[in-house]
């Protein structure tokens, strides 16, 4: 008989512990409804459950994403069910004054009402949102011609060199007539714009960019040039504008100059510089806007090309460095005695980190224009604007003719170098050796000069020459060249993502169309006239047809969504079961288990009172 090592009372005892956890773990799992509450109770089963219940919320949430893409359709069809209403009254007005019954006081009252309706159409297309998000996306922008606040609008005739004022614009309210001394002001400009900039400058692009006077082929394109008040001086200094349809070429083409910037005054001194140099790049905007109407829209879901790729070429034409967004470049150059002097290329290089390509379009992008243009035609250590512009004509040439996607384009063309924006902001933010190479080359073959690619050399100040150009197929006139084609153009889209993966086939493309007169084609319908009537019955059909169309393709995407909803929540619930056969406690065995472990810890404790008391029989022998 030992004394010193109780070893009965040593394994009551671990039994007894060992009871006593299991009576825990029991607690616990009664208390929190699971089997598994840790990753020791079951490791296999944790990972299994913990994916599960990823793919759970992710699809939970899929769910409610196809229902807002639900409310979104329903917002949409909702506003054209209204503009179905608006077109049945124009046709009820057309027919009404087609009739011979009516004098011309009696169909000016009802034109008056077609007019705002037209106007009401465009209204829908402005205010209808979801969530601030537009649904009909560049409704005003590619709308009907607009009626300017306080301004004045010149146009010229190029082929008759004819300049005049056409009208001034208060409240929204057009008086003709002159347009007073701010008018008469920029006469000159708008005249020495529309008989010479317009022709050479689209002379020089077609010329640096043949794959663009290609597409253009034998079409002329009458623009309108309008000087007026866009924001202020120092702001926007000009915009490019154009209409479309779902098919065709654009029509609409326009020009605006914010006369707060630009006036008679601007021929001379440092703002013609700077009037050349925007002259060419929105002139870049709407050689483009013709010959890649897609890719510049969006339209019909096609790759819309990036705001820094869109500015970046048009700067290739306009110049990098007349309108001060690559000063600080400008302030290096002149630091430069060569091309080869490396002496600012750290300065250089911290310029590149400064900004984000996409950041900084008209600046970043047209470096970044450059270089692809300057990769593509094989790179090298000579830089040039003939270099430049004959490697962009090739991305544009693929573009066009290839279908190709802007990114493939350029991949194809720089050897993989550039293949999405990620690799092209790579480029920039760690100031790649070869870019800081090319932009030190390029700033100082652009020294005293603008960096246009579309002049003699990179250092030519002006960006225009000199001299008529003869013919060219865009020209300014007093009533622009209509688009051709028919139906709405989608110009963008929503994306729904309807499930837990990123892939293809989980996310569902929702297009977002045009709605103003113009992209029904209701911009000049009138019923002043019996015979314009007439016209308007036709005209009214066509709209009402592409109406229609759009209410049918968001009636399909709601079922389509609706079908989606019911999918998931079929899915969700089953995963749902799956994953509570692995996590959740059955109660029944749970207590079960509980009242076993729970009898074994009063009998493991009864068992170890009698093991602590086997030693005391020693005393007996002793006491003997």
């Amino acid at each position: 008989m030992r004394i010193q090592h109780n070893v009965t009372a040593l394994n009551v005892h671990r039994n007894l512990a060992g009871n006593n956890e299991s009576v825990t773990k029991d607690l616990e799992k009664l208390s929190s409804g699971y089997k598994i509450n840790r990753a020791g109770d079951d490791a296999a089963g944790l990972s299994i459950s913990e994916k599960m219940r990823a793919q759970i919320t992710g699809l939970q949430q899929a769910a409610q994403n196809a229902d807002d893409g639900i409310s979104l359709v329903q917002t949409v069809e909702g506003a054209t069910t209204e503009v179905h209403s608006i077109l049945n009254r124009m046709m009820e007005l057309s027919v009404q004054s087609a009739n011979g019954t009516y004098t011309s006081a009696e169909r000016f009252m009802m034109d008056q009402e077609m007019q705002q309706l037209k106007t009401e159409i465009s209204r829908i297309g402005d205010a209808t949102t979801f969530n601030s998000i537009h649904l009909f996306p560049n409704s005003s922008s590619m709308g009907a011609k607009e009626a300017l606040m306080t301004s004045y609008s010149l146009t010229v005739d190029l082929k008759n060199r004819t300049c005049q004022v056409d009208s001034t614009h208060r409240s929204g309210a057009v008086s003709p007539g002159g347009g007073g001394s701010a008018a008469r002001a920029s006469q000159l400009v708008a005249d020495k714009i529309a008989k010479e900039y317009f022709p050479i400058a689209i002379s020089q692009i077609l010329t640096g960019f043949p794959a663009l006077d290609a597409e253009i082929g034998t079409d002329t394109i009458g623009m309108e040039l309008h000087i007026s008040h866009i924001d202020g001086k120092g702001g926007m200094l000009a915009y490019a504008q154009f209409s479309f349809y779902a098919t065709g070429k654009p029509g609409n083409m326009l020009i605006k100059l914010d006369s707060s910037d630009f006036s008679d005054a601007s021929l001379t001194g440092g703002d013609a510089v700077m009037l050349e140099s925007t002259i060419a790049h929105e002139l870049m905007h709407s050689v483009m806007q013709y010959t890649m109407t897609d890719e510049m829209s969006g339209r019909n879901g096609t790759e819309k090309f990036p705001e820094w790729f869109t500015e970046g070429t048009a700067q290739l034409s306009g110049g990098g460095f007349p309108t001060n967004w690559n000063d600080e470049l400008v302030r290096i150059g002149k630091s430069l005695t060569s091309a080869s002097d490396t002496s600012q290329d750290a300065a250089i290089a911290n310029y590149l980190r400064k900004y984000s390509v996409a950041g900084r379009p008209y600046g970043h992008g047209y470096l970044a224009s450059a270089y692809i243009g300057h990769l593509a035609n094989g790179g090298g250590s000579s830089v040039s604007g003939s270099g430049i512009a004959a490697g962009m004509n090739k991305i544009f040439d693929e573009i066009i003719n290839n279908n190709a996607g802007l990114y493939s384009a350029i991949s194809n063309h720089t050897g993989g170098k550039i293949h999405n924006s990620s690799s092209l902001e790579q480029l920039f933010r760690q100031a790649d050796a070869n870019l800081v190479d090319f932009v030190r080359r390029l700033i100082y073959e652009s020294k005293s000069g603008s960096g246009s690619v579309i002049t003699g050399s990179l250092g030519d100040a002006s960006m225009i020459g000199n001299g008529a150009a003869g013919n060219q197929p865009f020209y300014v006139t007093d009533v622009a060249t209509r688009p051709t084609g028919t139906g709405i153009a989608s110009t963008a889209g929503i994306e729904l993502m309807v499930g837990d993966r990123n892939k293809e086939e989980n996310i569902i493309q929702v297009e977002l169309y045009q709605m103003n007169p113009d992209a029904l084609g209701l911009t000049d319908t009138d019923v002043l006239e019996q015979d314009t009537a007439r016209s308007a019955i036709d005209e009214i059909n066509s709209a009402i047809d592409q109406i229609s169309s759009v209410r049918s393709y968001y009636g399909a995407v709601q079922n389509r969504l609706e079908h989606t909803v019911s999918s998931l929540g079929c899915t969700v619930e089953n995963l749902t079961a799956s994953e509570s056969r692995i996590r959740d406690m059955d109660m029944a065995k749970a207590m079960m288990e509980y009242v076993r472990n729970s009898i074994l810890v009063q009998s493991s404790q009864a068992m170890l009172a009698q093991a602590n008391q086997q030693p005391s029989s020693v005393l007996q022998l002793l006491g003997a």
